[in-house]
């Protein structure tokens, strides 16, 4: 099979109607040059049938079988092996495309900056808001039923992690080498691509099993990487933006939840992780005491982790917020604030 502007992965494991569902959806939706490449874990013979029918009447399609089910992420790196095109798209066959286009587009993104590494489309439940008429929002980690990857980032970081076993969190895992490795994860929000979600595993596994395998690979990614924290970010001047604003964006590309809660003028947001709320002067006084007495009888887990604040007139004091306070200065601290959030979220 000749290389295209894009290898589709597709990963399948019996369901031979929800495959033939995905196919059909591209094949309506898709326009550049594509290939098709299945990898096939040992399916019923229905879907196996379904395989043979769609290689011996398209051109563009490879399909591999394996004698027994290898999991997703040893199937996906199958597929990556198998394939040479400049672009890679990693799709779940629980996925139909709804976007005429879509991978046009997502390619489209992905060349249109050198650090973009890779980029999902749509998967937030509510319609992300545009960040100064960008076609696209960075994200802490892109969503595996949907990745389109450059030729790049296989190169420099290789392919998925084998560990995470049939699956979840290697999604998350291979997003965060690929940002260590200097590229960015990006969500374009204008493409559809629907997952109806967990279609496989529901088929495979109890709900038991399937909630002990996302615990044991939760407790792989949080051993290799650290946990997520929830910091609060307070500003009150408008001096050292750029600064601030670099500090930010690294702390959400560690997949931190970065709220941010200012009295100053408004900053460039343009991650999904950054949450900014603008506060008039004279509410901070009395109202921020209040926010975090309503955030120490919240669960531990949706508790802020660390508050960061560039002032001492707002006197705060730890034993008021429930978590750490720092003093910061944007324009000194990056290095400190990075190993402070380090260090958490490893502890």
């Amino acid at each position: 099979m000749k290389p295209a502007q894009c290898d589709i992965i597709i990963p399948v494991l019996r369901r031979a109607d929800i495959t033939a569902n995905c196919v059909e959806s591209i094949r309506t939706h898709t326009r550049p040059d594509y290939n098709l490449i299945f990898i096939d874990n040992a399916s019923d013979p229905e879907t196996k049938s379904l395989l043979e029918r769609l290689r011996s009447s398209m051109r563009n399609v490879e399909v591999i079988t394996n004698p027994e089910n290898l999991g997703w992420v040893k199937a996906i790196n199958q597929g990556i092996r198998s394939s040479a095109s400049p672009t890679v798209c990693v799709m779940n066959n629980d996925t139909v495309v709804r976007t005429d286009g879509w991978l046009e587009r997502l390619i489209s993104v992905a060349e249109s900056e050198p650090d973009i590494g890779l980029v999902n489309p749509n998967f937030a439940v509510k319609e992300p808001r545009s960040i100064g008429g960008s076609p696209f929002i960075e994200v802490d980690f892109c969503r595996g039923y949907c990745i389109l990857i450059k030729r790049a980032v296989i190169d420099r970081i290789g392919a998925f992690d084998e560990s995470y076993g049939l699956g979840y969190y290697d999604d998350d895992d291979y997003s965060l080498r690929a940002i260590r490795a200097g590229f960015r994860c990006v969500m374009v929000p204008a493409v559809h691509v629907e997952h109806l979600r967990d279609t496989t595993f529901s088929a495979l596994f109890r709900e038991d099993a399937r909630r002990a395998l996302h615990e044991r690979n939760k407790n792989l990614f949080t051993a290799k990487w650290g946990r997520r924290l929830r910091l609060v970010v307070i500003v009150s001047r408008d001096s050292g933006r750029e600064d601030l604003v670099r500090i930010l964006f690294s702390l959400a590309r560690r997949q931190h939840v970065v709220s941010v809660w200012n009295l100053a003028s408004r900053i460039a947001e343009g991650h999904i992780n950054i949450r900014q709320t603008r506060f008039p002067r004279t509410l901070a006084a009395p109202l921020f005491p209040i926010l975090f007495a309503v955030n120490r009888r919240k669960r531990p887990e949706k508790r802020y982790d660390a508050v960061f604040v560039d002032t001492d007139a707002l006197n705060l004091f730890s034993s008021k917020i429930g978590c750490p306070l720092y003093r910061f200065d944007a324009a000194k601290d990056a290095a400190r604030i990075e190993a402070i959030a380090d260090s958490l979220a490893r502890a």
